[in-house]
């Protein structure tokens, strides 16, 4: 757990009221997508919950490590298991990323690589199997969601297999707005590709007894 408090905007604090709601909601309507455009907050807000959250917890959460000149940057999962929230979900390097970290995603100036085997394996670990090994947590956190994982049909249908459960814990999916730069970083799917990406987008977005908070909106959609 952290040891500090974060500084929340208003619309920080409104979301961080409705996830704390979610333990108060009935099983089915236990699902809260956190959007927001990158940098509107969405995982600091995921940060100050979990500040004051004593249950169990299950999941993944995504650190960012840049070069200091911002010609490279590297996104690394960690599993919640294994450790707790780290203080700084953004880490900055003098020169060059450390080599030794499992990286999904990396990009500099000239080339951008995406591990979808990374998020085979991240299906296996949120799978019920392993989920329920012990026994049934708290809280399930997938942050983030959104982007070209949900064509790792693993992935995907896992998440989905968490949304259609009846009997599950509180989740929160932290949701990755498309806009035109991160269109722009998806150039190398086929038609096909982006064709199913969106579908399946859309279909978890319009999923019933999901609640949609939009940090940018400052609405929830029921």
């Amino acid at each position: 757990m952290l040891d500090q408090r974060l500084r929340l905007f208003a619309s920080q604090k409104e979301a961080l009221s409705k996830l704390e709601a979610l333990f108060f909601a009935e099983a089915e309507s236990r699902t809260l997508i956190l959007s927001g455009e990158s940098g509107s907050g969405k995982s600091t807000v995921v940060q100050e919950f979990l500040n004051g959250f004593s249950g169990t917890i299950r999941g993944y959460t995504t650190v960012r490590h840049r070069s200091a000149d911002g010609k490279q940057v590297a996104f690394q999962h960690l599993l919640l298991s294994d450790a707790s929230i780290p203080l700084e979900l953004t880490l900055e390097y003098p020169d060059k990323l450390p080599a030794d970290f499992e990286y999904f995603l990396m990009r500099d100036e000239t080339q951008l690589v995406f591990d979808r085997k990374a998020f085979m394996k991240l299906a296996e670990y949120m799978s019920p199997v392993q989920i329920l090994k012990n026994r049934q947590p708290d809280l399930m956190l997938w942050d983030e969601v959104g982007g070209e994982e949900l064509l790792v049909d693993s992935f995907y249908e896992t998440l989905i297999y968490w949304l259609k459960k009846k009997d599950k814990p509180a989740q929160i999916i932290v949701w990755k707005k498309q806009h035109h730069k991160s269109k722009l970083r998806l150039a190398h799917l086929c038609a096909t590709e982006i064709e199913l990406l969106d579908k399946r987008r859309q279909t978890i977005l319009d999923y019933p007894a999901v609640y949609i908070y939009d940090l940018d909106s400052e609405n929830i959609i029921l």
